[in-house]
């Protein structure tokens, strides 16, 4: 049996035991922020903000923690936006709190209530850095040796993960750890101390010689009633876009943020259904004609500007959700939880290509809904007769998610469904060229159809204000549901109303409301992507390092040639030798 980690732990708010502590003298701190059986099962959530007692807290943690130290805090998703707010927009002083996951833990058995089931409970990890990063003080995360055993399906044998899955590929040490952890039991939550297991990882990850821990467990509320103006991001003074009236079914091209102005002075008391963004996230990715890479702060400003506009927009009782990273959906969270009502931080573990020293999976998908009015949840339990279009139980995560595995073990009965909770694991992100438009962040249609579907009603009007490649609109129009999308570049607007268009002509002339996709054919090279693989794995064995491309052109010219007809880029490829000198698999 494994011994305990060796945590001090402190119970914040009954004792100074935390202010004796020397600066700077510990290598990691846990904070498991307070809650009790009320908060736990709270979703109306208005007009709160950090309580003195926790601002204190936050205060000291750092003071204790080393530079390249880390700051695990441990609560509910709800609450914890708050806490990762303070931390981020904190100022002064030689160092800062730089965010780095939002760590989700599948561990809360609760049972579903009105909602989806709420088994996600969070964790922010954070790491004490310079201010201007002039000294280097990084942080330390054993990833190499802490792994999590490989999973395999129930029904094919074969490996379950969301990329991959080649064996040559897969470290024999186990699977690198995601930022979302679903391979520890479950218990009901009663208490706000971080569950042991929870600890005993985290000791695992960051324990060398000498390391100090510290556990810290607050006593008193975390949160406290806000009784000051809070501030809410008012919409802008600008002029709206020119409309009369608001037409569904219509691709409109320009700001959003204008024309939710002037939707917001045409129908005051709300006229969406539902609304769901998709915003660009702030990291400079190739969008056709928008730099996504504004300042933290601006960009904050102009994301509360379009939230602000959606939940006005909203109906009573109508759903709103924002997909976003982590960092930026902990200041949405704060920022709606003023807003709306809260009822999930739902979790989309969506992995791609491993990267990172724990491998970033977790897409934030907030679900908010607004007062006054009874939510729409098209949802059938498990064992419960299916009603209408209701969402149904996805399949169990013991299984693979391959079409043919899926398609042969359900025609021999092998069909076994948990019920949808607020981790979303059985959605893939798209992965391939032949699925993409000209965007860099499309989501899948499955993704888009789970939402409209739980959410609104035939006939239901679906609103997105950063349309993208049209996703919500096709997947709106497939379900019978009216769409209102936006998008500031005319390029994506016309990709959307060419996919609208092409959608209707299939229609009418094979009865399928689907759009349909022109194969595409890549050339590929002699070698296989296996054989290239196990090539560059065995030279890095021989190395005992990763080998360069000049190293590859003096030993097999031919090589680099197969690899540019192959990948996307000569890295892609290197990348797959870590394995071999037990990197990432």
């Amino acid at each position: 049996m494994m011994a305990r980690a060796p945590w001090k732990t402190i119970l914040y708010g009954r004792s100074t035991a935390l202010e004796r502590i020397e600066a700077e003298s510990t290598d990691v701190v846990v904070v498991s922020s307070f809650f009790d059986g009320n908060d736990k099962e709270s979703v109306i959530v208005r007009g709160f903000e950090l309580s003195e007692s926790s601002r204190s807290l936050l205060v000291e943690a750092t003071r204790v923690l080393k530079r390249g130290g880390l700051l695990f805090i441990y609560g509910l998703p709800y609450v914890l936006p708050y806490w990762g707010r303070e931390l981020m927009l904190a100022a002064g002083g030689e160092t800062r709190m730089e965010f780095k996951y939002w760590i989700a833990l599948d561990i809360d058995k609760r049972k579903r209530a009105d909602f989806l089931v709420p088994s996600h409970m969070g964790m922010l990890l954070f790491a004490k850095v310079p201010l201007k990063n002039r000294e280097k003080f990084p942080s330390f995360l054993n990833t190499k040796v802490v792994r999590v055993p490989h999973r395999f399906c129930a029904a094919c044998k074969q490996n379950v993960k969301d990329y991959g899955g080649k064996k040559h590929l897969m470290n024999p040490v186990g699977a690198a750890l995601s930022d979302v952890w679903r391979d520890l039991p479950k218990s009901s939550i009663q208490r706000s101390k971080t569950p042991r297991q929870i600890l005993d990882r985290v000791f695992a990850l960051s324990v060398r010689n000498g390391s100090k821990h510290l556990h810290i467990v607050q006593s008193d509320k975390a949160l406290r009633d806000d009784k000051s103006p809070r501030g809410k991001a008012s919409l802008p003074g600008e002029n709206g876009i020119a409309i009369e009236t608001l037409e569904s079914d219509k691709v409109y091209s320009g700001d959003c943020c204008k024309l939710l102005k002037r939707v917001c002075e045409v129908h005051p008391e709300g006229v969406f259904d539902m609304a769901f963004a998709d915003p660009p996230y702030n990291l400079r990715k190739g969008y056709n004609d928008y730099e996504d890479s504004l300042a933290d702060k601006s960009y904050l400003h102009w994301c509360n500007e379009w939230l602000a506009g959606m939940a006005k927009a909203l109906k009573p009782g109508g759903s709103l959700f924002v997909l976003n990273l982590p960092k930026w959906a902990v200041h949405h969270a704060a920022f709606l939880n003023g807003e709306l009502e809260f009822r999930h931080w739902i979790v989309w573990d969506a992995l791609s290509d491993p990267r990172g020293k724990i491998m970033p999976a977790h897409y934030a998908l907030l679900y908010y809904t607004k007062r006054g009015g009874k939510p729409v949840f098209n949802y059938s339990s498990a064992g419960e007769k299916a009603i209408g279009e209701n969402v149904r139980p996805p399949d169990s995560a013991k299984y693979c998610l391959r079409a043919g595995c899926v398609r042969d073990r359900k025609a021999r009965g092998d069909d076994e469904k948990i019920e949808l909770s607020d981790i979303w694991f059985d959605i893939h992100r798209l992965k391939h060229k032949r699925d993409r438009d000209a965007h860099p962040c499309q989501l899948p249609e499955k993704l888009m159809e789970r939402i409209i579907r739980l959410t609104t009603n035939r006939g239901g009007l679906v609103f997105d204000p950063f349309c993208g490649a049209g996703t919500t609109a096709i997947a709106a129009r497939k379900l019978g549901r009216h769409f209102v999308v936006v998008d500031s570049d005319p390029k994506y607007v016309r990709i959307t109303n060419e996919k609208l268009a092409a959608m209707e002509h299939n229609a009418e002339t094979n009865g399928n409301l689907i759009v349909p996709r022109i194969s595409i054919k890549r050339t590929r090279g002699s070698h296989s992507k296996k054989a290239i693989e196990l090539y560059l794995q065995n030279l890095a064995k021989k190395l005992g390092r990763m080998p360069t491309e000049d190293e590859v052109k003096g030993d097999q010219p031919e090589i680099l040639r197969q690899i540019d007809l192959t990948y996307p880029t000569r890295g892609a490829a290197f990348k797959r030798a870590k394995v071999a000198l037990g990197g990432h698999d």
